[in-house]
Formats: structure tokens, C-alpha cells, sequence
């Protein structure tokens, strides 16, 4: 039985996302005070590689957190912690518009693409990227040291148990 980070949404589950990006966009909303806005990873490949030049997952941070999910991820993404970290980035946007009087910050998670790179970046490697960062986030979020070390508050993260889940899914498949 492995417990693991994740949060279902409905804007994840409509999507008709392959696994590892589903599983990847549950575990990034799993973590507080963030939540997955947009993403492109519904979209063919070319399309990805084309229209946007990567992989692009928006989200947005709850101040009310004081930020350890963003914290959080962005250890993750470390190239110090992470072997896929020189290739993705988290970057930052602020718009004009704010309807609810909360600071218009949008963050993004991207992973550039160049088209004519040699060897050219697949989408098989970018689905093992996705299940490596996945397994660093929750290696780091069962690491006692990092956790208690920065203060970190455990029941603050949603967590599912992932043999429960997966029969979840099974079922639902079946429509049953």
C-alpha cells in the first residue's frame, strides 16, 4: 500500500490526459495552497512542441499557505535533487486583471521544447520525466529531515492511497 500525493480535480479528470501527465498534475494539486489552472498537455505532441514550444501547466499559489507548496516544488525541481531539473523551470506572470481582489499572479510550470534538438526530445521522454518528478516529489514529502527541517506541515498535503485509486479507476473504466 503506497500513499501518494495527489488531489483529483475535475479539469484533470475530463481531460483525456495519458496517465503519468494525469498522475502529474494531481500530485503538483496535491500540494497547499496551489492549484493547477491550465496545461497543454492535453494537446497532441506537435502541438505542445509547436503551438507553445513545451510543456506548459499553469497554476496559481493561496497566499494563505504562506507558500511552502511553491516552496515545495521548486525543491523539487532542483537539478540538485532532481535529474531532470536543468529542463524545467517555474516562471512567473503578473496580469491586469483581478476579479477577486487577490493579487493576479499566475506562476508556470514549463519545459521547453526545441524542435530541432538532436537527439530530438519525444514525448516518451517527457512522460519519464513526468513519472521521475512525480517520484522525487513524493520522496521529498516522505523525507522526515526536509519536512520537519523546513517546517513543513504534513496534513496540509492531500494524499491518496494509490492501490485504493487505481481500482478507482479500473472501475470507472468498466463504468461500473
Amino acid at each position: 500500500m503506497a500513499i501518494v500525493l495527489r488531489k483529483q480535480s475535475t479539469k484533470i479528470s475530463s481531460c483525456n490526459l495519458k496517465l503519468q501527465y494525469e498522475n502529474l498534475l494531481m500530485s503538483i494539486n496535491a500540494l497547499p495552497g496551489i492549484t493547477v489552472s491550465t496545461f497543454n498537455l492535453h494537446k497532441p505532441f506537435e502541438k505542445i512542441i509547436d503551438g507553445w514550444n513545451g510543456v506548459l501547466i499553469s497554476f496559481t499559489v493561496n497566499d494563505g499557505y504562506y507558500n511552502e507548496g511553491l516552496f515545495f516544488l521548486s525543491r523539487c525541481l532542483s537539478s540538485r535533487y532532481w535529474e531532470h531539473g536543468n529542463k524545467w523551470r517555474i516562471e512567473v506572470q503578473v496580469n491586469d486583471d483581478s476579479s477577486d481582489h487577490m493579487r493576479p499572479i499566475v506562476y508556470f510550470l514549463y519545459r521547453p521544447i526545441n524542435k530541432n534538438s538532436i537527439p530530438p526530445t519525444t514525448e516518451n521522454d517527457i512522460v519519464e520525466e513526468c513519472r521521475s518528478l512525480i517520484n522525487c516529489m513524493n520522496s521529498h514529502f516522505n523525507n522526515e529531515a526536509f519536512m520537519t527541517g523546513f517546517n513543513m506541515n504534513k496534513e496540509k498535503y492531500s494524499l491518496e492511497d494509490e492501490i485504493v485509486w487505481n481500482r478507482s479507476q479500473k472501475l470507472n473504466t468498466l463504468e461500473i
